[in-house]
């Protein structure tokens, strides 16, 4: 009776059949090719360098659970992908880490910078602010200090309508002026 099993197929069942031979001997045959493999996967060869080398570890540590060169095979291969698919997974996972604390940390500067900035405009329209003619000061105070409307600092301090809007204008034209004036003599660092 003839063999009518393909050729692979008979290849495949030699492969099965054959006995694990020593360690290093499995390693000399599929470091390079497991190596290459990984590298498809992960693309830097450093890296499937060490994927390889732990998955030669954990095949040294089950050794004697595999009886066959077939089996240690698919161990090796299985194995490395996924390792591979796992090193993927956690270098996504640290670029994603990465950049959240990157905005973070560029949101925080920025907003402290603000705040800086913010601050330091408060402090100079307040020095300004109290440099105003007295009514003009008390004005400005209540109207963006305290938030009143004209008709609240009018009935308060006794004054028109008309008036503390005069005084509301004299005062933002003169801190207007003030900041240009102060931005043109101030020297640049």
């Amino acid at each position: 009776m003839r063999n009518t099993e393909s050729p692979a197929i008979a290849k495949n069942n030699r492969l099965k059949q054959q006995q694990i031979p020593e360690f290093e001997k499995v390693f000399h045959l599929f470091n390079a090719s497991l190596c290459f493999f990984a590298r498809k996967w992960v693309n830097d060869i450093a890296i499937a360098q060490d994927i390889v080398t732990d998955v030669f570890v954990k095949l040294w540590q089950k050794q004697a659970d595999f009886k066959t060169l077939y089996s240690v095979k698919a161990f090796l291969y299985i194995s490395t992908r996924n390792a591979c698919i796992n090193h993927n997974q956690q270098a996504k996972f640290q670029t994603r880490v990465r950049e959240t604390i990157r905005q973070q940390a560029t949101e925080v500067e920025s907003d402290g910078v603000k705040e800086t900035i913010h601050a330091e405009v408060l402090r100079r329209v307040y020095t300004m602010v109290n440099d105003l003619p007295v009514k003009c000061r008390e004005v400005m105070m209540l109207s963006y200090s305290e938030g009143l409307d004209c008709h609240e600092i009018a009935r308060q301090m006794r004054l028109s309508v008309h008036t503390v809007r005069n005084q509301k204008t004299r005062g933002v034209h003169l801190i207007k002026n003030r900041f240009r004036f102060s931005e043109e003599t101030t020297p640049i660092y």
